[in-house]
C-alpha cells in the first residue's frame, strides 16, 4: 500500500478540515494516509515524527502564510527537501489566499525568520548566566536555516504547476491521488491474480513466504499474493520473496524436481513483482502504443537496461523475462550492443549487429554472415514473436552515448531490414523516472542478487 505523509500548519482549523477531506479520499483510494493526529500518541516525540515524515516518499504540503511561519512546518520542509527527489515526492496544495507566486511575496517570510532569529539571540543575550541552552541555540540554528533556505524553497515550490484549493475539494483530490497512487487497478488485479495462481503450484516457496509473513507481521495472511504485492516491489523482494526464496531451496536438494519447480516459481513471482515498481504516468498514450506494439521508442526515463525490460514489459502488459549478463540484469531478449572498432559509416558494424541479433533469436545456428535468406528468416521470426507476444527482442541505447546506434542514418538502416525490431533508448532523470523505487541501481543489484541465490547455495554446499 502507498503510504502518504501530510504537513500542514496544525494551529489552523481550516486547514485541519481540508486534511481530514484529504484523508478521506486517501482512503478511498486504498492509500495509506498519515498524520500526526493519528500517528503520534500521548507522550510521543513530535521530532521523530517529523523526521520520519521528511523522508517520506509522498508528502502533501498544505502551503499557507501560517505554514511558512511555523517552526514546526520549517523543520518538516527543511527535512523534506534534504533528502532526494524533492519535486517528485512533495504534492502542495496552495490555500486560497497564500501569496507564493511573486517574489515581493515570498519577501515576506524571509524578514519573518530573520526577525525570529534577531530576537532569540537577543533574548539570550539578555541572560545573566547564558550556559545550559544548548537547546534554545539549536532553534536559534533552525532560525538561521529557515532564513537560508526560504528563498529556494519558495521559488521550486512556486515553479510547480498546482490547483486552487476549490478544485481540490470539488475533486476530491483526484489529481493529487493520481500523482500518487495512479489508478491502474486492473493490471493491479492481474499482477496480484498472477502471483496468486503462480503460488498455488508450488508448496514449498508459499509455506516459505507464508513464515517469512508471519514473522514479520506477527499474524497470519489470508491472501499470500495479496501481501506479497502491498509493500513497495523493493521492499517486497528485499524482505520477503528473497529471504523466502533462499530458505526454501536451502531445504531442498538442488538435484530435485522440487528445488526446479520453486526456482521457477520464485523467478516468475519476481517478475511479476517488478512491474510494480512501474509509474503508469511514466509514458505518454503514443509511447505506451508503440511500446504495447514493440515498435521504436525514444528515451524511457530510467537508468539501467533493467529498467527498460520492466517498463516495456509493463506497457506490453507482460511479465519480464530477466537474465544476469555480468553485473547487470537484462531482459532475456535484450540484444547486448557490441563494441565497434570500424567507422561508423561502414558497413562492419551493421553486419556485426545483425550477426549479434542472429545468435540472440538463433542461438542453436552459428553464422558468420547473414545470407538474404537468413535476414528474411530473422525479420519473419522477429514479427512472429512480436505478433504473439512471445518474446520481446529489441536493442536498448542510452540516449547520452555517442555510438552507432545513435545516428539516425544507422538505426534507420537496420529498422529497414528488421522493421519489427524495437529500438529504446533511455535516460536517467530521478524526477520524472518510470519506476517508483527510491534507487534503481539498487533494485538492479537486488534483483541480480536474487537471481544468482542458486549459485550462491551451490558454493556453500
Amino acid at each position: 500500500m502507498v503510504s502518504v505523509y501530510v504537513s500542514y500548519a496544525w494551529k489552523d482549523e481550516e486547514q485541519h478540515r481540508l486534511v481530514d477531506r484529504l484523508g478521506t479520499a486517501c482512503q478511498a483510494r486504498g492509500i495509506d494516509f498519515v498524520r500526526d493526529t493519528s500517528h503520534v500518541g500521548y507522550g510521543g516525540s513530535i521530532r521523530e515524527f517529523m523526521d520520519r515524515l521528511a523522508a517520506a516518499g509522498h508528502v502533501v504540503l498544505v502551503l499557507s502564510d501560517t505554514y511558512f511561519r511555523s517552526e514546526y512546518c520549517m523543520y518538516e520542509l527543511r527535512g523534506i527537501y534534504e533528502h532526494q527527489n524533492f519535486r517528485k515526492r512533495v504534492h502542495p496544495i496552495v490555500l486560497s489566499g497564500t501569496r507564493l507566486h511573486k517574489p515581493k511575496d515570498r519577501i515576506t517570510w524571509i524578514a519573518h525568520w530573520i526577525k525570529e532569529k534577531k530576537e532569540l539571540e537577543e533574548e539570550l543575550e539578555a541572560l545573566e548566566d547564558p550556559k545550559h541552552t544548548l537547546e534554545l541555540r539549536k532553534s536559534l540554528e533552525d532560525y538561521a536555516d529557515f532564513h537560508r533556505l526560504m528563498d529556494q524553497l519558495t521559488s521550486l515550490l512556486a515553479d510547480m504547476n498546482t490547483l486552487t484549493e476549490d478544485v481540490h475539494r470539488d475533486t476530491d483530490f483526484a489529481a493529487l491521488l493520481d500523482r500518487i497512487a495512479p489508478v491502474d487497478d486492473d493490471f493491479r488485479r492481474r499482477i496480484i491474480d498472477e502471483v496468486h495462481h503462480t503460488l498455488a503450484h508450488n508448496a514449498h516457496l508459499s509455506k516459505a513466504l507464508q513464515g517469512r509473513l508471519h514473522d514479520s507481521l506477527a499474524a497470519s495472511v489470508s491472501d499470500l499474493a495479496e501481501a506479497l504485492c502491498a509493500p513497495p516491489p523493493d521492499q517486497a523482494i528485499s524482505t520477503l520473496l528473497f529471504p523466502a526464496t533462499l530458505a526454501c531451496l536451502k531445504s531442498l536438494d538442488a538435484q530435485s524436481s522440487d528445488f526446479a519447480d520453486a526456482w521457477t516459481t520464485a523467478k516468475s513471482v519476481l517478475a511479476w513483482l517488478t512491474l510494480l515498481a512501474v509509474d503508469a504516468r511514466s509514458v505518454g498514450v503514443e509511447q505506451r502504443q508503440a511500446l504495447a506494439a514493440g515498435r521504436l521508442v525514444f528515451e524511457i526515463a530510467v537508468s539501467t537496461p533493467l529498467g527498460v525490460e520492466i517498463v516495456s514489459s509493463r506497457h506490453r502488459e507482460m511479465a519480464p523475462q530477466l537474465r544476469v549478463a555480468k553485473s547487470n540484469v537484462l531482459g532475456a531478449g535484450a540484444i547486448e550492443q557490441p563494441r565497434y572498432e570500424s567507422g561508423w559509416s561502414e558497413d562492419a558494424p551493421l553486419e556485426n549487429l545483425l550477426l549479434e541479433i542472429w545468435s540472440c533469436v538463433f542461438p542453436e545456428e552459428s553464422r558468420t554472415q547473414l545470407s538474404i535468406s537468413d535476414r528474411r528468416k530473422l525479420q519473419a521470426t522477429l514479427r512472429v514473436r512480436r505478433e504473439q507476444a512471445t518474446f520481446h527482442h529489441y536493442i536498448a541505447v542510452p540516449a547520452d552515448q555517442a555510438k552507432p546506434l545513435a545516428l539516425s542514418a544507422f538505426y534507420q538502416r537496420l529498422l529497414a531490414i528488421l522493421p519489427d525490431l524495437s529500438l529504446i533508448f533511455f535516460h536517467g532523470d530521478d524526477e520524472a523516472s518510470a519506476l517508483l523505487v527510491s534507487d534503481e541501481y539498487y533494485f538492479m543489484a537486488l534483483i541480480h542478487q536474487f537471481l544468482t541465490i542458486p549459485d550462491l547455495l551451490a558454493k556453500k554446499r
